[in-house]
């Protein structure tokens, strides 16, 4: 028996080899979207999302998608069948303030509690960075940490993750960023791209572009201030070409870093909404 299994959530941008090798347990998210609520799954990508929804400029507040959690017995469930192969659980998810996963993870496994031991971690980040927390969580068990150990080293490492996007749809970015109405109204007018920065698990907006080329100089700017930068993912939707073209001068600037493409996943568009570039940044010591 393994001593620790780690637990994660759809949300992860992580190698389908690493969630086998490490038999890496994932709770769906749901993603309700005009009125139809549908698990996120591999087949289930931003595309079947965008499909069920009126063009971005034509959404209001109430038509914006919600991402949801598992249901608390799906998640219980979930705990119970990993508890019968592991003496303990490390469950790490979704920022707490984009998902309320974290929260009803943290509700099942206090109703365990006494019988299981399980850690519920908020990786106040997302996609790529929520990645690299599991897939230290999961070497680290891989290696016969205690879970206690394990959770010291996720919460180490959060500090360390930086995450910057730009979305074109800013009637989204009204409940997700706190722009106001008349921001979106005008940024929409004027073709305005705007430049958002997660801090504590939350985006805040920084600045507006209205370029795409400067989307990607912003981008490349930002990668560029970090020190010591070991890893970063890039995602896009409708920004293919830029995704490119940052990557290649990103390589350029960090020849020993690992940089790569990674899926944009449902349950972030439902705050950025469509026509995004952004990056995840993993800065080491």
């Amino acid at each position: 028996m393994n001593n620790v299994r780690i637990v994660t959530d759809s949300n992860v941008a992580i190698a389908p080899e690493l969630i086998e090798r490490h038999q890496i347990r994932i709770l769906p998210h749901l993603i309700k979207a005009n009125g139809k609520i549908s698990e996120e799954q591999p087949d289930y990508g931003v595309e079947a999302l965008f499909a069920q929804l009126p063009p971005a400029a034509m959404l209001t507040r109430d038509q914006l998608p919600l991402v949801l959690p598992a249901d608390l017995n799906s998640i219980v469930r979930c705990y119970q069948q990993v508890a019968r192969e592991a003496e303990q659980i490390v469950s790490i998810h979704l920022s707490s303030q984009l998902s309320p996963m974290w929260n009803m993870a943290r509700r099942a496994a206090e109703m365990l509690k006494g019988r299981y031991t399980i850690r519920v971690i908020d990786s106040m980040s997302a996609s790529y960075g929520l990645g690299i927390l599991v897939e230290m969580a999961a070497e680290a068990a891989a290696r016969g940490a205690p879970v206690h150990e394990i959770a010291r080293l996720v919460n180490g490492a959060v500090p360390h993750l930086y995450l910057s996007v730009f979305s074109e749809s800013l009637n989204y970015l009204e409940r997700s960023a706190h722009l106001s109405g008349s921001q979106s109204i005008l940024g929409t007018l004027l073709g305005i791209k705007a430049m958002l920065m997660m801090e504590e698990g939350k985006f805040h907006p920084l600045e507006k572009v209205q370029t795409r080329e400067e989307v990607v100089d912003k981008l490349f700017e930002f990668v560029g201030e970090f020190a010591h930068v070991e890893r970063v993912g890039i995602m896009q939707h409708m920004y293919a070409d830029e995704r490119e073209t940052l990557t290649e001068r990103l390589r350029e600037l960090l020849p020993n870093a690992t940089i790569q493409a990674i899926p944009y996943p449902p349950s972030l568009a439902v705050h950025l909404g469509p026509n995004m570039l952004g990056v995840v940044v993993y800065e080491g010591a």
